[in-house]
């Protein structure tokens, strides 16, 4: 199954929200426009977990709208870890290729 988000709806009151995460709307755009991995979390919400240019690690929460390919951002924060390792190991099994350091 893949999850491809081709409209993220971004409610005004989510900018402040992930501004507080220390995230930025372009980098939540740049994850989910970029190669990330996905797991399923809490709330029927997907855990979208990619690597910025800049090298940044984030973990971008979306929950599924009634439209195709539509999800609502629900939060973006720096991943985890564990979602670091996760990413490693996920993208490198899809062929991707890992450079850089935490």
């Amino acid at each position: 199954m893949d999850l491809i988000v081709d409209i993220l709806v971004v409610d005004e009151d989510r900018l402040e929200h992930i501004a507080r995460h220390q995230a930025t709307i372009e980098e939540v755009l740049e994850i989910v426009s970029g190669d990330y991995v996905f797991v399923q979390g809490h709330h029927e919400r997907w855990l979208l977990i990619g690597r910025t240019t800049q090298g940044r690690f984030l973990t971008v929460v979306v929950g599924a709208r009634s439209q195709r390919n539509t999800y609502g951002l629900v939060t973006a924060r720096p991943a985890s870890r564990d979602e670091r390792a996760l990413y490693r190991e996920l993208a490198l099994e899809d062929g991707g290729e890992e450079h850089g350091q935490d």
